[in-house]
C-alpha cells in the first residue's frame, strides 16, 4: 500500500503514477514524511488537521486540500477520531509532457503562496465533483478495464479543470475563512521553529520571540502536533539530511553542520539511531 511506503527511508519515496483510496478510520503516519508527486484529500465526514512547515489546514466535511506531496507533512486526528476521506495520488508519469492542464495545474499550484491550496466544496459543485470522483473509484476497482491509463488520464485532467477553475474563481478572503486563532497561532509558532530548526536553538528565546511561557508553549505544541518541540527539530533535521545525502556530495561533516548538530559523531549517532543506518550507508543504498 501507498501509505505503507510513505514511511520508507527516501526522502521522496517512489510512488505509482495514480492511486486513490476511500476510507473511513483513525490511521495516519504519526511523523512528518513527504514522497513524490501531488495529492489531494475530500474529507466527506468527521475532521481532520494537516499540518506543513509553516501552514496549518482543519479540514472538515466538505473541505478539498490539494498540495505537492514532496512538501514535509503530517495529519493530526482531533481525539484520535476517524474521518472519511477521497485520497487521490499522482505524479508526473500520469501525464504527457505537452498535457496544458496538467501543466497549468502545477503552475496555479506554484503561484499560491504556499504549495497548497483549499476549497470548499459547496452545494452547487458538490454533483460534478462527486461524478468524477465516483469516475476515478469505479476505474480504480476494475484494473482490467480496456485503456485503463488514458481513462485515469482523462478522468484526472477532468478533475484539475474542476479544481483550478474553482479557485480562481475563490478570493483570497474565501480562501483565509477556514483560518481561526488556534491554526493562527500554530502557523505562527511553526514560522519561528523554521528559522532555528538547524541552529543551536534554545527553548527559552523560542518562547520569548513567541511571547509565550515555555512550560506553555511545550505543552501546547504537544496537544496540538501530537510530539515535541525537539521531535519535531528532529524530524526536520533527519529529512533535510536525507535529501543532502542524496542530492548532493556535501561531507557528512558539513552535513552535520548545516542541518545544526554540533559535531559530526552526534549527527552520525543520531542519523543511526533514527534511521538504522549510518549517513554513509544511506547515500550508499540510495545511489
Amino acid at each position: 500500500m501507498i501509505v505503507e511506503q510513505l514511511a520508507a527511508a527516501k526522502p521522496f519515496v517512489d510512488v505509482p503514477a495514480f492511486s486513490i483510496q476511500h476510507k473511513i478510520d483513525n490511521h495516519t503516519i504519526k511523523e512528518f514524511h513527504s514522497h513524490q508527486g501531488f495529492e489531494m484529500v475530500w474529507v466527506k465526514g468527521g475532521e481532520a488537521q494537516f499540518i506543513f512547515e509553516e501552514k496549518v489546514f482543519h479540514l472538515k466535511k466538505g473541505h478539498v486540500l490539494c498540495f505537492k506531496s514532496s512538501e514535509l507533512h503530517k495529519v493530526r486526528l482531533p481525539d484520535d477520531q476517524g474521518y472519511e476521506r477521497v485520497v487521490i495520488m499522482f505524479t508526473d508519469d500520469l501525464f504527457p509532457e505537452t498535457q496544458p492542464i496538467y501543466q497549468e495545474f502545477k503552475e496555479l499550484l506554484d503561484q499560491q503562496p504556499t504549495p497548497h491550496f483549499y476549497l470548499q466544496i459547496d452545494t452547487q459543485g458538490y454533483e460534478s465533483f462527486s461524478h468524477i470522483i465516483r469516475k476515478l473509484l469505479q476505474e480504480e476497482m476494475a484494473p482490467e478495464k480496456w485503456q485503463q491509463k488514458h481513462a485515469l488520464n482523462l478522468y484526472v485532467t477532468e478533475l484539475l479543470l474542476f479544481l483550478s477553475r474553482r479557485l480562481h474563481a475563490e478570493t483570497n478572503e474565501t480562501n483565509q475563512q477556514h483560518l481561526t486563532n488556534p491554526i493562527q497561532t500554530q502557523e505562527k509558532i511553526l514560522r519561528e521553529i523554521n528559522l532555528i530548526w538547524n541552529t543551536t536553538w534554545q527553548l527559552e528565546d523560542l518562547a520569548e520571540r513567541l511571547h509565550f511561557n515555555k512550560y506553555y508553549l511545550c505543552h501546547f505544541f504537544k496537544k496540538e502536533f501530537g510530539m515535541t518541540i525537539q521531535q519535531y527539530v528532529l524530524q526536520r533535521r533527519m529529512y533535510e539530511a536525507k535529501k543532502l545525502l542524496v542530492e548532493t556530495n556535501m561531507s557528512v561533516a558539513d552535513i552535520a553542520v548545516q542541518i545544526g548538530f554540533s559535531t559530526a559523531s552526534n549527527f552520525i549517532r543520531c542519523f543511526k539511531k533514527y534511521q538504522q543506518v549510518t549517513p554513509k550507508q544511506f547515500r550508499n543504498q540510495e545511489h
